[in-house]
């Protein structure tokens, strides 16, 4: 293992001055995949890059701002004004030895920080915040994006100079969740560190990402003040149906209109131009034609708007349309706005501070359920949906596009408001699924997550939405989703029922289910459908009489639910058509309520009857839902107890392994890409076994061999038995297209094998090889891929064509706890054979667990790990045998979730 300590063999003073002269690369290529937006503490967005020589005037212009103070903590001296030799060496960097990022708001430069390569695997780092922008992290954020580019560069460590009297900036490096080591040398602070991410840095940044992003939100749907641009005098305009909203939700800010068609417009006095507005303005919403948008996003950003809502739709015709959407972003975020939309539907929240700025007929009731679709039609249909069921709302929120604000912005959000019970999200495409489920994993410990994937989200992309396609099938994604404790919805009825029966009654306190019923047939039903379902069902009760008296059907719920042995109560009433059913059900949800037991509830009566009983329940909050059938209700209930039991998440911390070289990996990613440059390589089965061997893999002898007596060779030094096989792409893992001959015990039957795959496999012209024998055992495959959209996946399956047939393959995002690694290997039905079946013994799953936790560690450590598959893996009694391993490598991805704070989105576009 690596020192932890920053080497040093000369006087950092020195290293520095020795770094600053060197020169640098008169052309060097600009990394542009180091450009990013990035969230603000308070809410606010920018744009970080590298700095480029055409900066200089705007460096100096930032340097002369500064206060003497400032300027004195950075640079140890008065400097009021950079040098031409300075602002040449500052600007001109080799983006490798010298780097540096400037932090942009408009044209205006607000942060700056560089680092100089002192040593071969060490650089100095330093940092110059606007006096006006300390406070809002702009320092942690420039570290993250500095650690992340250094890292890419082979720099392993940091160090910094920083006068004493400088405490915000050595605790920028001190809470950052480094192990810093700090040291008095001639008066000043000696800052150095390792840059790897740890537990508690990548800990710091989720939680600065969380502060920042949910801050966003807030300053998006809380405006004291709004103007509506492109407002009009017909009724059906979507400008002047946003000001009708407005008005109808009780809002008590500040409005202004702007329209050149009147002077006057519904009581409101007209502007011409956004200019003309007094005052600061918290939100604009611009309901004008695409081509439109983009200047009036310039002229908002001229009167200090802070968040945008555009409606419009039209981005989606063309490329012409898409350039202009990714345009309008890069602008939004440059100026510090953040941007709902395009093609938002709005967003509105009931209570005391209600507001509508949406398309939304009418204003919902309150309640305790957030809710957030994506396109204005998925949006409508939600919102019909919980105005037929009654459902009662806090927030409810369009993103549209989602080219700026995302679903994932709305989980930030409403993480830690109070108000919210249960969140429900329709989702029709995922910019960022990695981020998407690690605050899933984490929302989901508090408040249950119901979310949608209509049909089909994974091969077509919705019009406008930008995002990177995955290679993965849909089932990966599923089941990714199912580990971060996300209840899936198989339709809009179904994600509002679930979410309906949560916010009513919330969570069902177990697992346990009674059902009661007044006829054998319908309990015969709902036993069905509970069955069908996996639920545990504990109690059923399908004796009660049907009868016109109510209190038998009250009675027999009363029993069942007062003996504290049940947790969801499913009851099935035939109506007998006299009588009130609603008092029925009136009177079971007062036992319910007292006995802290849940209750759902299928009514079987005429439509009319069934009509009255839904409108009860759609304006009565302490009413269960009602369902029509058995089916309906048990698929709520199953939801239910899903988001009660939150059973596939693992949130246990990623596990560790002593024995991994790190240093020693990424060396020889490093060295096997530098060879080949930009594209794709294959590595041999001897650079294979380098690079496994650095995480404690190990992989089966195996050596190519040119004939009979070559293979005899070879073999004498791994030892009879030994497997032949053909290194065919094809042929060699199939014992069935005699691609493999194994168990070969000598010499004599060596030779015959050798002899008979040569005839046998004549249309082949791939060599053979001759492989030591593994101990016998189950045979798995062990996939990793890096995922375009999802990064980094693990896929596990048992070895067969059945398998691949059958999809019958788990997957999921490391890196692993121990046991997050075992689910992962129960997770395919056939994984039942590792359990010992027809007589075999069980296998060794803890050895295979620990190769699964060694490959994710592997995967995620690397981004340039394009593909990997160890295939077969035998896990025998005791241990397992890698027998077979292929590894692609490619230059690394811009991972959409990486250990640096950035928004979504094509950033300098």
């Amino acid at each position: 293992m690596s020192d932890s300590r920053v080497p040093r063999r000369e006087p950092l003073r020195s290293l520095r001055r020795r770094a600053a002269d060197a020169p640098a690369d008169p052309a060097p290529e600009y990394p542009a995949h180091w450009e990013a937006d990035i969230a603000l503490r308070d809410g606010s967005a920018a744009h970080l890059r590298p700095i480029r020589p055409t900066d200089a005037d705007a460096l100096q212009d930032f340097h002369q701002r500064q206060s003497e103070h400032s300027r004195y903590l950075r640079f140890f001296a008065a400097m009021p004004q950079l040098s031409p030799r300075d602002l040449s060496r500052f600007t001109h960097v080799d983006h490798h030895d010298r780097v540096a990022f400037i932090v942009l708001v408009g044209d205006e430069i607000i942060a700056v920080a560089r680092y100089d390569r002192i040593e071969p695997r060490a650089a100095e780092v330093a940092f110059n915040v606007s006096d006006a922008r300390q406070g809002a992290g702009l320092a942690s954020v420039l570290l993250e994006h500095l650690a992340a580019a250094a890292r890419e560069r082979g720099i392993s460590f940091f160090t910094a100079e920083v006068l004493p009297q400088n405490a915000k900036m050595i605790n920028v490096f001190t809470e950052a969740g480094f192990d810093v080591e700090r040291t008095m040398d001639d008066g000043v602070v000696l800052v150095s560190f390792r840059i790897d991410p740890t537990k508690r840095s990548l800990a710091v940044m989720a939680e600065r990402e969380h502060r920042a992003e949910a801050r966003a939100m807030e300053r998006l749907l809380t405006p004291e003040s709004v103007v509506l641009i492109g407002v009009s005098s017909r009724a059906d305009s979507a400008g002047g149906r946003f000001l009708t909203a407005l008005e109808t939700s009780g809002y008590g800010g500040v409005v202004h209109v702007v329209s050149r068609e009147a002077f006057e417009l519904r009581g409101h006095r007209t502007r011409a131009r956004v200019q003309d507005i007094p005052g600061t303005v918290d939100l604009a919403v611009i309901a004008l034609r695409p081509e439109a948008c983009l200047d009036a996003i310039e002229q908002c950003a001229e009167i200090g708007v802070r968040s945008v809502v555009i409606p419009t739709e039209g981005f989606t015709d063309s490329e012409q349309g898409r350039q202009l959407q990714r345009r309008l972003v890069a602008r939004s975020r440059l100026h510090g706005m953040r941007l709902l939309g395009p093609g938002s539907l709005g967003f509105l929240r009931t209570g005391e501070d209600a507001i509508s700025l949406s398309l939304a007929p009418k204003m919902p009731r309150p309640g305790p359920v957030a809710l957030a679709g994506q396109s204005s039609a998925l949006s409508a249909l939600l919102l019909a949906g919980t105005d037929t069921r009654g459902i009662g709302l806090h927030e409810f929120v369009g993103v549209g596009n989602r080219a700026d604000v995302s679903l994932n912005d709305t989980l930030q959000h409403w993480e830690d408001d109070e108000n919210v019970r249960v969140i429900a999200l329709a989702l029709e495409s995922m910019g960022n699924p990695r981020k998407f489920t690690r605050l899933a994993r984490r929302l989901t410990r508090k408040v249950p997550l119901i979310v949608l994937r209509p049909p089909g989200v994974d091969s077509t992309t919705p019009p406008g939405h930008d995002v990177r396609r995955s290679t993965l099938p849909r089932r990966a994604l599923d089941q990714v989703l199912g580990s971060s404790g996300v209840v899936q919805a198989s339709g809009v009825d179904h994600l509002l029922d679930i979410t309906d029966a949560i916010g009513r009654q919330g969570l069902p306190p177990g697992q346990r289910v009674g059902l009661l019923s007044n006829t054998a047939a319908l309990g015969a039903a709902l036993r069905g459908a509970t069955d069908q379902a996996g639920l545990e069902v504990v109690a059923d009760n399908r004796s009660v009489p049907l009868s016109p008296d109510p209190r038998l059907i009250q009675r027999a719920f009363t029993s069942m639910a007062a003996l504290g042995e049940v947790d969801l109560v499913i009851a099935g009433i035939l109506d007998p058509l006299s009588g009130d059913a609603l008092e029925v059900i009136r009177a079971m949800a007062t036992v319910a309520r007292h006995s802290e037991v849940v209750l759902l509830v299928c009514l079987i009566t005429d439509a009319d009857r069934y009509a009255q009983v839904q409108q009860s329940v759609r304006r009565d909050q302490d009413l269960p839902p009602v369902h029509a059938t058995p089916y309906g209700a048990v698929r709520a209930g199953s939801g239910m107890l899903a988001a009660a039991l939150r059973p596939a998440v693992d949130d246990d911390e990623p596990a560790h392994r002593e024995d991994v070289d790190r240093v020693v990996a990424r060396e020889f990613v490093d060295r096997a890409l530098a060879a080949t440059g930009p594209s794709t390589r294959d590595l041999t089965a001897g650079e294979v076994r380098d690079l496994l061997s650095a995480y404690g893999i190990g992989v089966l002898d195996s050596h190519p061999v040119l004939d009979a007596d070559d293979a005899v060779e070879k073999a004498h030094g791994l030892g009879y038995p030994v497997a032949l096989k053909s290194t065919d792409e094809v042929l060699r893992h199939r014992a069935d297209l005699g691609g493999v001959r194994l168990a070969i015990p000598d010499e004599i039957q060596l030779r015959h094998a050798v002899a008979a795959m040569r005839r046998d496999l004549s249309f082949s012209s791939a060599p053979l090889e001759v492989q030591a024998m593994a101990p016998p055992g189950v045979p798995m495959v062990v996939r990793s891929v890096e995922d375009p959209s999802l990064g980094p996946v693990v896929s596990l399956s048992v070895a067969g064509d059945a398998t691949d047939l059958l999809d019958d393959i788990a997957y999921a995002i490391p890196p692993f706890s121990e046991e997050g690694a075992r689910g992962l290997i129960d997770t395919p039905a056939s994984a039942v054979k590792l359990q010992g079946a027809k007589g075999l013994p069980p296998a060794d799953r803890e050895a295979l667990a620990d190769l699964v936790v060694r490959i994710g560690l592997l995967a995620e450590d690397l981004p340039e790990l394009a593909m990997l598959e160890l295939y077969p893996v035998l896990v025998g009694q005791e241990g397992v045998s890698v027998v077979g391993a292929t590894v692609r490598l490619s230059p690394a991805p811009n991972r959409t979730d990486s250990s640096r704070r950035a928004l979504s989105g094509p950033a300098g576009s």
